[in-house]
């Protein structure tokens, strides 16, 4: 039988303290409305659970509510493979209160489950978020994260003053609003903003002047590169953002390099060169190179060559004292 501390659960109020627990560690709004019960199942299935549908970060789940504590999980397995059958989409079980030993065996038997306040388990969404992983760290970061650093450029470059929420940013940057979260914490640890609550957003305001900011910060810069890759194909232009010398070269006085080079995200270059036929060459000249980015270098670039400040980020150290000086002009280029 499963431990549950409220002996007669209402079910909207539990439904809307998942909205509100998943809405907080997701950093987004998520929307829970009530619905009928897929058709053809079983009388006792639906009187064991009140069923709302439920959207998490654009994935349409159906949520079972546990309205009677009595079953095991072994049963809870069962039930919830009655209803996927018929549901054709994630199922996920709700209920107020579990016992440790009740969720590492419905973990064992592979079902979903939230316990608002305590954990969200959906490996089919790539979640398994509980209290202590929300926990920020004490400790000031020794440098930015990608996602960082892409909201602190996008704020610097003035790429949309109106975004200051997580679910604004993801759709700017192409991150998860989950991801913009966990940047939004680095960038408090750090003392360059602090967050708000209005409502169920949370809202992120810069502290400072943007010069004195990025002086402030030069040290914590990452170099968005991943990898640089040599590419042959079939199209002499391909469309891909101007990236690493290249785009240094139109930027500032520096000559451009041999061999042109562009930039991409490192998730989409697999599917993108695929679908544009090239391949990446070890034995002919290469065509051009290619970088991949941490994070997508399109959120930021005004236009078709990557942007000021990720640049400086990934030459303002570099050997040779030219480009070096070159990635110092950069900062000349942005809207302070």
């Amino acid at each position: 039988m499963l431990y549950n501390d409220d002996p007669a659960p209402d079910p909207q109020r539990l439904a809307h303290q998942i909205a509100s627990y998943v809405g907080q560690i997701l950093h987004t709004t998520m929307s829970v409305e009530p619905e009928s019960a897929p058709s053809d199942l079983p009388v006792f299935l639906t009187r064991a659970y009140s069923f709302y549908r439920a959207d998490i970060v654009g994935r349409v789940c159906l949520l079972m509510l546990v309205n009677d504590a009595g079953d095991t999980p072994g049963d809870i397995a069962k039930h919830v493979g009655l209803v996927e059958a018929q549901a054709a989409r994630p199922v996920i079980i709700g209920i107020s209160a579990l016992s440790a030993r009740d969720r590492s065996r419905l973990i064992g038997q592979g079902v979903s489950f939230i316990v608002p306040g305590n954990q969200f388990y959906a490996p089919e969404l790539g979640m398994d978020l509980r209290e202590h992983f929300r926990t920020r760290k004490s400790a000031t970061p020794d440098s930015f994260s990608p996602a960082a650093q892409a909201v602190f450029f996008h704020y610097v470059l003035r790429r949309n003053e109106a975004a200051t929420t997580p679910s604004e940013l993801a759709r700017d940057l192409k991150y998860s609003p989950m991801s913009i979260g966990r940047a939004f914490d680095d960038l408090v640890a750090i003392g360059l903003a602090v967050t708000e609550k209005y409502g169920r957003e949370r809202h992120l305001h810069f502290r400072g002047d943007r010069r004195e900011m990025m002086e402030s910060v030069r040290s914590l810069l990452q170099s968005p590169v991943r990898s640089r890759k040599l590419v042959w194909g079939p199209h002499p232009r391909p469309p891909m953002l101007l990236g690493g010398e290249s785009a240094l070269s139109k930027l500032t006085d520096l000559s451009p390099p041999k061999l042109e080079v562009f930039a991409i995200a490192a998730t989409e270059w697999k599917g993108f060169a695929a679908s544009q036929e090239y391949r990446e060459h070890h034995f002919d000249e290469p065509d051009f190179a290619v970088e991949t980015w941490s994070y997508d270098p399109a959120g930021l670039a005004d236009g078709q060559i990557a942007d000021p400040l990720s640049l400086y980020a990934q030459f303002r150290d570099h050997e040779d004292e030219r480009v070096a000086m070159a990635a110092e002009q950069l900062l000349e280029r942005v809207p302070w």
